[in-house]
């Protein structure tokens, strides 16, 4: 059973330059939608001369996200998938991007640094870094939500993936519909019938024992997807991009 409003979706994401990312699977859509909802009250704060930090070391708050609950594994999970993108390429595109230490800056912050800063040798030296780009044409996740509410989130979201600030993972538009001839399970687990999509507790695939999936491991399986207390001991990984197509 799912909560009122809450139906079978497809989430699309136009993307006219590719997107990075650092990881073998692709972005998080809880993670797009909690990152929203982070910035605007960061901005509600700031509009009260507060300054609202990240505490690591604390249990995040879970943010209220517009997606139903999956609760057959612990922890649990928001019925959304990764994002599946089908390449233009068959190999993903090395984009290199340069970084260099801002030397004033450098000396403000530790005044006992040598006087002049190389930029071609030693800790500081200037370098090349390859970051890696899929070539695709659109992003696609299925979920389990309440369609005009993640579409007023996403709405805000106008660059994803690494790299944005140098154009990677433009966003030229959102689309979200509904698909009521979805399988509510499938939405919110899997790519395809039988191809999982998300990073999900072991308990979830009890009665999927035959699913595609990319190996089992200890796996963050919510957002902040880097806490260690969205962490599940015994996970299974999203399906590499060959059990997708």
């Amino acid at each position: 059973m799912t909560a009122a409003g809450m139906v079978p979706l497809r989430v699309t994401a136009d993307l006219p330059h590719g997107v990075c990312v650092g990881t073998p699977w692709g972005i998080s859509l809880d993670g797009l939608l909690a990152s929203v909802l982070w910035h605007r009250r960061k901005a509600t704060a700031a509009a009260r001369g507060e300054i609202l930090t990240y505490d690591p070391l604390a249990v995040p708050e879970d943010l209220e996200l517009p997606l139903a609950r999956c609760e057959a594994g612990q922890p649990w999970h928001w019925m959304c998938t990764f994002a599946h993108t089908t390449p233009a390429t068959i190999q993903p595109e090395a984009r290199m991007r340069s970084s260099r230490t801002d030397h004033a800056d450098l000396q403000r912050l530790a005044p006992s640094v040598p006087s002049t800063v190389s930029d071609t040798r030693g800790h500081y030296r200037k370098r090349l870094i390859p970051a890696v780009s899929t070539v695709t044409a659109m992003a696609t996740w299925r979920a389990v939500g309440d369609p005009e509410q993640i579409a007023g989130l996403l709405a805000e979201v106008t660059e994803i993936g690494k790299y944005r600030t140098s154009g990677e993972g433009r966003v030229s538009g959102w689309s979200v519909e509904a698909a009521p001839g979805d399988d509510v399970w499938s939405a919110g687990h899997e790519h395809h019938p039988g191809v999982l999509g998300r990073s999900t507790p072991a308990p979830c695939l009890i009665d999927h024992p035959d699913i595609a999936h990319g190996g089992r491991g200890r796996v963050a399986v919510r957002a902040p997807y880097a806490h260690p207390s969205r962490h599940a001991i015994a996970a299974y990984l999203p399906a590499p991009d060959e059990a997708q197509s």
